[in-house]
């Protein structure tokens, strides 16, 4: 067992692609989220919801917020500008403190990962 253990740990970790697919999925579902909030406000109303306008549209700006840069995360090199600043400030930092987010976002990240990997596809190695 622990033999398997260490050898998904060293497939995992090769290089960023773990990363990238779970930026990928946290920032897909952030974004998804907000945009059908907006979708929903607009369709609906903004009427219904409880706080009006502002709060409504500071959850839809704090999704994109948050959301956007996880996803051009998932995609951006790292030896481009953006992508150093986005490996510096768009980090997932649940990682480092798992709870239940964080296992439903890391699970199919580890069995995306491992499937792409059996396909052949690779990230970015560390140069640094």
């Amino acid at each position: 067992m622990k033999q398997l253990i260490s050898q998904v740990d060293r497939e995992l970790m090769r290089d960023d692609l773990l990363i990238r697919v779970a930026s990928g999925l946290c920032g897909g579902v952030v974004t998804l989220v907000g945009v059908l909030l907006l979708v929903g406000f607009a369709a609906r109303g903004v009427d219904r919801f409880p706080g009006g306008w502002p709060l409504a549209m500071t959850i839809v700006i704090l999704a994109f917020v948050f959301g956007v840069p996880l996803l051009l995360r998932s995609v951006t090199s790292r030896r481009t500008a953006l992508g150093r600043f986005l490996a510096r400030h768009a980090t997932l930092g649940a990682l480092r403190h798992p709870d239940d987010f964080t296992l439903w976002i890391m699970l199919p990240a580890i069995a995306l990962t491992v499937m792409l990997r059996r396909l052949g596809v690779s990230g970015e190695a560390e140069t640094e």
